[in-house]
Formats: structure tokens, C-alpha cells, sequence
């Protein structure tokens, strides 16, 4: 009596790179190894082995899938202000991918990071350019306002996502956070009219 042997599942390159991604998203970039993606897979070392080049190749394709994640987030409806939009989805993506956050602003990477970060700021200005609120702006004003609107967003992102300020943690569901951004930003845009206009 034989027995059959069990066909062995094949993986390739767009396989093991979920697989990091979902990695990373739950435990960071630090705990991104052969092993844990082979555990994600459900299979040995070997299919990570044979089909990437280097660990490196994988942590890149997961940074760049990171900037899309983000992308994401920036363009959802939330508040019916598109500025605001790109602002509050920077700070939901902060809070919600903590992992993913860290990767778009992790030095290891600049040359990706730097790249990205510019194309996702002209994307973002081309948003802007469409805004009935912005539209008559010139584009170096635009540019002051989004690099403004940046900034706080920055701030703002990276203290929720840290945990650091009771007054941040307070903001504990999407709702809050979304009325405190708007505050923040009605604030904000009338000291930037004095200054712009």
C-alpha cells in the first residue's frame, strides 16, 4: 500500500510580502524575520528563501504598501472638508496602524520615505488646488497652508501614536478625534488667513 504524498502549497513573491506585511502591521518592522513570515504562512523558511533576494527586498515592498495604507486613510469622506480630510486620515492612520506609522518615518528607509513623502504631498496638493476654499491660492500659498496643516497634523499623529499626553490619550475613538481635529483646524485656518491673505 503507497502513500500519497502531501503537495506542498507554493508561495511566491506577492505571497510572502503579505505575509510581512500582516507581520509588521501586528508587531513592527523589528520582528520582521524569515521565520515569522514562514509562521504567517503557514510554511518553512524555505519558499522565502528561494523566492526574495534579501529580507530587504521584502521591508521595502511593505514600506511602500505602508504610504498606500496611508493614502488611504487621507482620502476617506470624514468631516466634508477635504483639507481636514487629509489631516484627520494622517492622525487615524497614526492611531490605528501604530507599525505601519513607524515604517513612513523610519530613517532605515529615507531614500523610500523621502520619495513617497513627496509624491504624496503633490497628490495632496493637487487636492487642494480643487478645494472651493482653496482654489484661489496661489500655489506657493497653498503650499505654506498644506505644509501648515502638516506640521500640526505631525504633531498631532505622532503624540496619539507614542501614547505620550493625557490630553491625547483622552481622545480615545474616531468621533473625538474628528471633532478635536476640526477645532484644531478652524483654529488654525484663521490665523493662517491674517498671515496668507
Amino acid at each position: 500500500m503507497g502513500f500519497a504524498m502531501a503537495r506542498r502549497k507554493k508561495f511566491g513573491i506577492k505571497d510572502i510580502v503579505e505575509a510581512g506585511f500582516q507581520v509588521v502591521r501586528k508587531s513592527g518592522m523589528e520582528n520582521l524575520t524569515a521565520r515569522a513570515i514562514a509562521l504567517e504562512l503557514g510554511s518553512s523558511t524555505m519558499p522565502i528563501y528561494t523566492c526574495v533576494n534579501s529580507m530587504r527586498e521584502v521591508e521595502e515592498a511593505i514600506v511602500k504598501r505602508a504610504w498606500r495604507v496611508l493614502q488611504s486613510y487621507q482620502i476617506k469622506p470624514r468631516s466634508g472638508d477635504v483639507f481636514i480630510d487629509m489631516g484627520l486620515g494622517y492622525v487615524l492612520f497614526a492611531k490605528d496602524e501604530k507599525f505601519l506609522f513607524k515604517c513612513i518615518h523610519d530613517e532605515k528607509y529615507g531614500d523610500i520615505n523621502t520619495r513617497h513623502s513627496e509624491a504624496n504631498f503633490a497628490f495632496n496638493m493637487e487636492r487642494m488646488a480643487d478645494c472651493p476654499l482653496t482654489k484661489h491660492l496661489s500655489p506657493e500659498s497653498l503650499q505654506q497652508l498644506l505644509f501648515q496643516g502638516f506640521l500640526f497634523s505631525h504633531g498631532f499623529a505622532s503624540l496619539l501614536n507614542s501614547g505620550m499626553g493625557s490630553s491625547v490619550r483622552m481622545l480615545d475613538s474616531e468621533e473625538a478625534i474628528t471633532q478635536f481635529f476640526k477645532q484644531a483646524s478652524a483654529i488654525a485656518w484663521t490665523g493662517l488667513q491674517s498671515a496668507i491673505f
